[in-house]
């Protein structure tokens, strides 16, 4: 079964409300990693196969059209869209888009490394994201200078270009709905809730029984309720 989904990644809004790292941590590691990936069509990260920075560049140009200094208020920073918590709880210090392209994919390896590309649903799967955490060592505080963008006839900074809408297909598994839902808490993601309820699924199983509720994965709320797959 196939659905597709347009979305607009200069909108992109990864968790409910806020992100937390406590729960993320716990919940988002990667034990439905074997089905989530080839649902996704990714490789499973290897020691062997590390991310390199060619794959944080794509995944900055879908996340957020390749802006590392981008603050569009929408509660999400920098070329790869970190939320605050997230940010400072792995390592990452004042404001995710003031900080260097270097300092931003060294705190993303940190996430990377405790909650697997599910941290970047979406455009994970839609640039086929591969490859383990390569932690780096701190960027010398020069390098965490803000990234400028080149100023305009005018003297304002220039943004990049909006990204247009991305077409995103998902396979998704063929499953019914149970009798059992799930409300929404501040902090979560479709990855998070399928793990803590154990399902083999995953947050693809999720997503397929809610398609009356969920247009983009990315994009739940606090208080919504969600249908469980049967399995």
């Amino acid at each position: 079964m196939e659905f597709t989904v347009i979305r607009d990644t200069n909108t992109r809004s990864i968790t409910a409300t806020r992100d937390t790292a406590g729960p993320r941590l716990a919940r988002r590691g990667l034990v439905a990693a074997g089905v989530l990936a080839a649902a996704a069509g990714m490789l499973i990260p290897s020691a062997a196969n590390a991310a390199d920075d060619s794959t944080w560049d794509a995944l900055a140009q879908c996340e957020s059209g390749g802006n590392w200094a981008i603050d569009t208020g929408n509660g999400y920073y920098g070329g790869l869209q970190f939320s605050q918590s997230t940010w400072e709880a792995n390592g990452g210090s004042g404001n995710p888009a003031a900080a260097s392209r270097e300092e931003q994919i060294r705190v993303a390896e940190n996430v990377l490394a405790t909650q697997g590309w599910g941290a970047w649903p979406s455009c994970s799967a839609q640039i086929g994201a591969s490859g383990a955490a390569e932690p780096r060592a701190a960027a010398p505080a020069e390098a965490q200078a803000p990234v400028a963008s080149a100023p305009s006839g005018g003297g304002a900074a220039a943004q990049a270009p909006a990204a247009a809408p991305t077409e995103e297909t998902y396979a998704l598994p063929d499953v019914e709905p149970s009798d059992e839902t799930y409300t929404v808490a501040a902090g979560d993601t479709l990855f998070e809730i399928a793990e803590a309820e154990g399902l083999e699924t995953g947050w693809l199983g999720i997503f397929a029984v809610n398609q009356d509720t969920i247009s983009d994965p990315d994009l739940i709320e606090v208080g919504q309720e969600l249908v469980l797959p049967a399995e």
